[in-house]
């Protein structure tokens, strides 16, 4: 079964890989680069006869899925193939079933075309043709978004005067993406950041990545109604990452590790020892109840601040005097001077992914992909991720988070 892209499959170098998407937007001029398609004669895809809704193939067979407007019917049932995961996307878009989108065409998949055809008043023929995809892909408002394993993936759709189609993908810095119209003529490409800004092409078919966030690739057709497909090779960039890496259960400096459930004071010496005479005369410390004993579960919190970072100790426990303080948990505000006024890179602390304060919401996103999941308290907004050794909070403030919300700070434990 093919899965939306998250980071990790972004981060592999060199995959090529065919998508499409729709849109509902009315009519928008565009400055953009128009394509020469390499391969206008036809696109194929493998076909097999399934009882059920299934991704598994057993046998397969070539056919031809090219047609003229009017045409005979673009897939039927038996067929698994990427024309078949465009219409499920479509059917499920436009409220005629919840399928699973895997490019297998099967009883379910059937009911939705059959659903899609009577309540457009088509003849219900449980066989969608490419008038029903036009149909289809003007009444969907969302974009889709670029899924796929490494290899090739082969996803048709239908651009319009009036409607260009839209699909997004999330690259990192440094990326380089290419797309080429392999079925469908006269088409127009548009490459676009999450903020609406368009990327300069390099040339006909390459575009650039300068930023680490959502891209949305438009296509339109000025001639008027047609499916195409586009053929898209990304090679991935490498993603940059600060002194100090930001981890669930730990904070790396250069190498070195400082783990949650250390010593307090060794780690005080170390950040000490890490940044010399720039934290002396700029950090402070602050006391939360770090010796307190009337409550036997109260072990208190000690905390320093220190350009940026507050560092929480949890205090002696009562219970167990002989036991060492703790480090408990970071918080990271963003980079500010050091003690001579020396102001620190804004890269100067990242995620392992190289996200850190001031980065979006696109930002995030596009590095985590799925594995990031919103929350929030009573007084502010986060997006949470969790891996084996514990959880980091991405915190936006008051409000909900928008794409191009910016992150104010970044915790190794969401506030309750």
């Amino acid at each position: 079964m093919r899965r939306f892209i998250g980071r990790p499959a972004l981060m592999a170098a060199g995959f090529s890989l065919v998508v499409v998407s729709c849109s509902g937007d009315t009519a928008t001029v565009f400055t953009s680069t128009t394509v020469t398609p390499v391969d206008p004669t036809a696109a194929t895809s493998s076909t097999e006869a399934v009882a059920t809704e299934s991704s598994t193939t057993s046998s397969t067979t070539t056919s031809t899925t090219t047609t003229t407007p009017s045409g005979p019917p673009l897939v039927v049932q038996g067929d698994n193939n990427e024309t078949v995961e465009a219409f499920q996307f479509l059917l499920n878009c436009n409220g005629f079933g919840d399928l699973t989108v895997d490019g297998a065409f099967g009883p379910a998949t059937l009911a939705a075309v059959e659903a899609a055809q009577a309540g457009l008043g088509r003849a219900v023929t449980g066989a969608p043709d490419d008038l029903l995809m036009a149909d289809l892909s003007r009444t969907c408002s969302q974009n889709r978004r670029l899924g796929g394993d490494d290899g090739v993936l082969t996803v048709f759709g239908n651009a319009a005067p009036d409607d260009p189609e839209i699909f997004s993908i999330a690259l990192v810095s440094g990326s380089t993406l290419s797309v080429t119209v392999t079925l469908g003529l006269g088409h127009s490409v548009t490459v676009r950041g999450a903020d609406g800004t368009e990327v300069v092409p390099e040339s006909a078919t390459t575009w650039q990545i300068g930023t680490t966030q959502d891209y949305m690739v438009e296509v339109s057709s000025p001639s008027g109604p047609v499916i195409f497909a586009l053929a898209v090779n990304v090679t991935a960039g490498v993603q940059t990452t600060g002194d100090w890496i930001l981890a669930t259960d730990s904070l790396t400096y250069v190498g070195t590790e400082l783990s949650l459930g250390d010593d307090a004071q060794t780690v005080i010496d170390k950040v000490f020892d890490f940044l010399g005479h720039g934290i002396r005369g700029s950090y402070l410390e602050f006391d939360t109840d770090w010796y307190t004993i009337s409550d036997p579960q109260d072990m208190g919190l000690r905390g320093i601040f220190i350009e940026g970072f507050a560092f929480l100790y949890f205090g002696p426990d009562p219970t167990d005097l002989a036991r060492p303080e703790t480090f408990e948990r970071w918080r990271f505000e963003g980079p500010s001077d050091d003690a001579d006024g020396v102001a620190r890179a804004a890269d100067y602390a990242t995620t392992a992914e190289g996200i850190t304060v001031g980065d979006t919401l696109a930002d995030l996103q596009a590095a985590y992909g799925t594995d990031v999941d919103a929350g929030s308290n009573s007084s502010e907004h986060y997006y949470r991720y969790t891996d084996s050794g514990g959880e980091m909070c991405f915190y936006f403030g008051a409000s909900a988070p928008a794409s191009t919300s910016v992150i104010i700070e970044i915790a190794s434990e969401c506030r309750g």
